[in-house]
């Protein structure tokens, strides 16, 4: 989980541009850190034969599609896809960088990861509620019948599998493959959400119970007390 450091990215950015030994062996450590939750991550997908059968299947016309179809699940490229990364990222919205973070690049990894979290029944089934019929006389004595849709028609969000059961089937099988793991550190304050729970790489980091954070922050300390001595004995 996030912790917030003072000065972290100044620091990388002068070792790396004063120190580059010094600079790489903060990053050996920092890697050690993460390697070993990924390793446990990469543990917990599930095989191709454990997650519902239509889920690793190519679907048929595929190319020919306008949207993105729904990412097939493969074990192999899902374990390959969690990955860690010790250099600085970008800046998110908030200006936040991260200096060390696991990833998850597959796209059915990151469904598997967090499906179920928001909605554990799966999508609601998109109803045709408010709906307006009107019948109109053609003239020649026959009753037409005209459909107005209403203003809002966006699905987003909803089923729209003609199988009604389909999201509950789907996460169904998901749980049992693997169940969602809250890896919010206990006696952190502020309001609990579901946004740090995972069947993958939070798992593995609720499992890790800590250890990756501190090993983290404990390479970060050591540069910056080694760091301090190189500048100290070269002014």
């Amino acid at each position: 989980m996030p912790v917030e450091l003072e000065g972290a990215v100044q620091l990388r950015l002068a070792l790396k541009r004063f120190a580059p030994d010094l600079s790489k062996q903060t990053q050996i450590e920092m890697a050690a850190a993460l390697k070993t939750v990924t390793s446990v991550a990469r543990g917990f997908v599930p095989s191709d034969n454990q997650v519902l059968s239509g889920w690793t299947k190519n679907l048929s016309g595929a190319e020919n599609f306008v949207y993105r179809p729904f990412p097939k699940f493969n074990s192999a490229q899902a374990k390959a896809g969690i990955t860690y990364s010790t250099s600085p990222s970008k800046p998110n919205k908030n200006g936040f960088v991260a200096l060390a973070r696991i990833l998850n690049k597959s796209a059915a990894g990151a469904i598997y990861e967090t499906a179920g979290r928001k909605n554990p029944q799966g999508q609601p089934s998109y109803k045709r509620e408010g709906l307006v019929y009107r019948t109109a006389n053609n003239g020649l004595g026959d009753m037409q019948i005209y459909y107005l849709a209403p203003q809002n028609s966006d699905r987003k969000g909803y089923n729209n599998s003609a199988n009604p059961k389909a999201g509950k089937q789907f996460i169904d099988n998901l749980n049992s493959t693997g169940q969602l793991v809250n890896a919010r550190p206990k006696g952190m304050v502020g309001r609990p959400t579901t946004k740090e729970t995972g069947r993958l790489i939070y798992r593995a980091w609720a499992e890790d119970n800590g250890r990756a954070n501190a090993a983290v922050l404990k390479a970060l300390e050591k540069s910056a007390a080694n760091f301090y001595e190189l500048t100290k004995r070269a002014a």
